[in-house]
């Protein structure tokens, strides 16, 4: 099991995201690209990482940070362009290099870990504040390059990385991984996992191998896991999980035979859970738990 969710979990009876039909058109009207060039007169706005934080405002509630009211660090701080909107270029910074002190109009900003703003956040503010994690970590991951040693260059055309020896593109990675959401007539296998805080629990999951198809992936993390058996596997719908570059793919699936063994390296405790007894689970806004809840609503 992977560490899917650690923070802002909500009680057993939350139900599904009220999706706003803002927070959908704003999505289309903002122009996803990568680019590095930067014009540090113009007007920016900027999403602030620090030591794997991000940097945000209390009393607006936002991330998105004014060029106006920020010193950005440019020569010793990450960066990539990561959209457009409303003629505004947005950036994605990393500023944990840098001993500067960025703060120069805002009334306070906070350092706050991504995973507790998922429960607050819209579904456009999580987007793109896990757009800007994810394409921070390609930048950074990927500043030399494999087969030559030398530094990589970006291409504007394809908005990739590539080798200035082999001219071998590198392209941000993701990582798929299933949620596996177990059902044994009325009750649901939940698992905390070692890394969880106390009381958090939440539905298998594991990274996809080499040459193994997803539901395959659900046959064996289930086993390994909990040593269980189990069938009539099917897709639920997937999620970008930038924490740091995952693609999650949910699916239910039906117990078939076995008695719970806990994997005691990954997991701490596992049960089954009737939906009126269920414990702390993960919010709405993760995949996690858009599948319990699912449960929730087919036994109510």
């Amino acid at each position: 099991m992977i560490d899917l969710y650690q923070f802002g979990a909500l009680p057993k009876n939350n139900f599904w995201i009220s999706f706003n039909i803002k927070d959908i058109l704003n999505l289309f009207t903002m122009h996803f690209k990568r680019f590095l060039e930067i014009n540090i007169n113009s007007d920016n706005e900027f999403i602030i990482f620090k030591n794997n934080k991000i940097l945000y405002e209390p009393q607006l509630k936002t991330f998105l940070l004014s060029g106006d009211y920020i010193n950005v660090d440019f020569d010793n701080s990450f960066y990539i362009g990561i959209a457009e909107s409303n003629n505004k270029k947005i950036y994605a910074v990393d500023i944990s290099n840098s001993k500067e002190n960025i703060n120069l109009g805002y009334e306070s900003l906070v350092e706050y870990d991504t995973r507790h703003l998922l429960a607050t956040l819209n579904p456009e503010d999580i987007v793109l504040m896990g757009r800007a994690n994810q394409l921070l970590h390609w930048i950074k991951s990927n500043k030399y390059s494999g087969y030559c040693g030398e530094l990589n260059k970006f291409d504007t055309k394809e908005e990739s990385l590539y080798c200035p020896e082999t001219s071998s593109m590198i392209y941000p990675s993701i990582a798929p991984c299933v949620l596996a959401m177990v059902i044994k007539d009325d009750e649901i296998l939940l698992a905390r996992n070692n890394m969880f805080p106390e009381g958090l629990f939440s539905i298998l999951a594991g990274f996809i191998e080499v040459s193994e198809s997803a539901e395959e992936t659900v046959h064996r993390e289930v086993l390994e896991e909990v040593g269980l058996k189990v069938q009539n596997i099917k897709y639920f719908g997937s999620q970008p999980w930038p924490f740091p570059s995952q693609l999650m793919l949910g699916f239910s699936c039906e117990y078939k035979s076995g008695e719970l063994i806990i994997d005691n390296d990954e997991i701490a405790e596992a049960n089954w859970y009737k939906v009126d007894n269920l414990p702390y689970v993960p919010p709405v806004t993760s995949l996690s738990g858009k599948l319990i809840n699912s449960f929730v609503v087919d036994h109510s």
